[in-house]
């Protein structure tokens, strides 16, 4: 029989609150770099250092090229090679990236704006590249680590549920960075991102110490049962597992499209509305929904299954983005709050599948290890991540080049210095790359992914009696 089974550990402390609070505090810190790096790194470029957009595009798919290598060899090296003293799989990777982090995400920001143009470009692709390691050197253990603090499907569901409270914390500090980096001329102030980046940085490494020392590791693989990393067959068993593929389809989708309005509604409040103080409050209102579901996650799941509980809300979403194509937007505070509202409720899609999208990728790495034998929670994270990454970079680059391709210039002032219709073009391209978003989303869950609240049931009966037959297997057996 091949080695399938996991061993829960016995001799720790039960789950727990401490574990919830501890894994949150793991993707706050994450978010702290991550979502600095989103909101900040294009406009930083484009608008501040003064790279122009066509060359901004082709760095990020540069950069992107080595994305596509970094994850999956992340991933297979977590899953056969151990580091450290302490029998952790994970939490040793984790301590390394951690400084890393915050020397990095500080380095992306450095401020050389009268820099000769190749010089501006070599140091976005040196220091990009250089936070982008030490990303996936924190970001693969840490999500990957999920799947070993607990096997029950509620208590994953719980995990996921408090680590997007984590991020939601840690993106929610960059919401509010609007109000200190932009001056009254709608302009960017990117002198000062380099600090900003070391203060959240510094914050990031001290949660990302409590979240080690807080969590605790229970699902393991025996070192007799451990095999070596095959990659043929990890790529085998991706390709045929249907619902990372619907999940990796999804994710790519909200972070190009869904979520494209982190970055299109900074441009319409600088440009169209003319006031980026409510960038923050914009933002805050687009995560309301995640909130309001918050309570009722573990019960809609227990009730409903993760596929609907997440697919449906989508239908909300393209609804709402219908509706906001078919009406007028106008650059004044009626506009605003109108523009305001519709973002809200199209994101209301999003906010179930913020709160339990990792106890979705929990339940694929149980289904990769039924399909392959093997126990891969850092490589099947690892390819999910990849597609995350690819996503990140051209959600980095699309939104710019879509809003350039109805007019946008981001060398020119914000205020009065667009071409006439601009504005209102971009209003409708920001909805309209919502709604691509949303459909692809919700054809993914409800057509694609195949692990309804059943499926999961009987795919955990199936691991735990193979677990409980290695265990019998192993027993030494007694003369008859």
């Amino acid at each position: 029989m091949e080695a399938t089974g996991f061993d829960i550990r016995k001799d720790v402390r039960p789950f727990g609150i401490r574990d919830k609070i501890g894994y949150a505090l793991g993707d706050l810190g994450c978010n702290l770099s991550f979502s600095l790096i989103s909101a900040f790194m294009l406009d930083f470029y484009t608008q501040y250092i003064g790279i122009p957009g066509a060359i901004w595009s082709v760095i990020i798919i540069v950069t992107k090229v080595w994305d596509g290598v970094n994850d999956p060899i992340m991933g297979g090296i977590m899953d056969s090679v151990r580091i450290g003293r302490s029998g952790s799989k994970f939490k040793p990777w984790m301590s390394i990236a951690a400084i890393g982090l915050t020397v990095t995400g500080a380095l992306v920001f450095l401020p050389v704006p009268n820099a000769a143009l190749w010089l501006k470009v070599t140091l976005c692709i040196v220091t990009y590249l250089l936070w982008d390691i030490c990303y996936t050197l924190m970001n693969v253990p840490y999500g990957s680590l999920s799947a070993a603090i607990t096997a029950d499907p509620l208590e994953r569901t719980s995990l996921s549920t408090w680590r997007s409270i984590g991020a939601a914390i840690g993106g929610g500090i960059s919401m509010l960075l609007p109000l200190l980096l932009y001056d009254d001329n709608q302009n960017l102030n990117g002198d000062i991102l380099i600090w900003v980046a070391l203060a959240m940085g510094a914050v990031a490494l001290a949660v990302y110490i409590l979240c080690i020392k807080m969590t605790t590791e229970r699902v393991v693989v025996p070192p007799e049962r451990r095999e070596k990393i095959n990659y043929l067959k990890t790529l085998k068993g991706f390709i045929t597992n249907r619902p990372l593929l619907a999940l990796c389809l999804a994710s790519f989708a909200s972070i190009v499209f869904f979520l494209s309005s982190t970055q299109t509604a900074k441009w319409l409040f600088q440009i169209h509305f003319h006031n980026t103080d409510m960038i923050s409050v914009a933002t805050i209102i687009s995560y309301l929904p995640m909130v309001f579901f918050i309570p009722f996650t573990s019960k809609l799941v227990a009730k409903f299954g993760k596929k609907y509980s997440v697919g449906m809300p989508f239908a909300l979403s393209i609804v709402a983005a219908v509706v906001m194509l078919c009406i007028p937007i106008p650059g004044n505070q009626t506009g605003m709050i109108i523009y305001i509202v519709g973002l809200m409720l199209i994101q209301s899609g999003g906010g179930m599948f913020n709160l339990i999208t990792w106890a979705m990728v929990n339940d694929c790495i149980d289904y990769q290890q039924l399909k392959t034998g093997m126990r891969e929670e850092g490589s099947v994270y690892a390819m999910y991540s990849l597609f995350r990454k690819i996503a990140q970079g051209v959600s980095l680059s699309l939104p710019l080049l879509c809003m350039q391709a109805v007019g946008y210039n981001p060398q020119a002032d914000p205020i009065g210095n667009q071409d006439p219709g601009v504005p209102e073009a971009m209003v409708k391209m920001s909805i309209g790359l919502m709604l691509i978003g949303a459909v692809i989303m919700f054809v993914s869950f409800i057509l694609i992914y195949n692990l309804g609240k059943k499926e999961v049931a009987d795919m955990q009966a199936k691991l735990n009696k193979t677990d409980e037959d290695e265990k019998l297997i192993s027993m030494p057996q007694g003369d008859d």
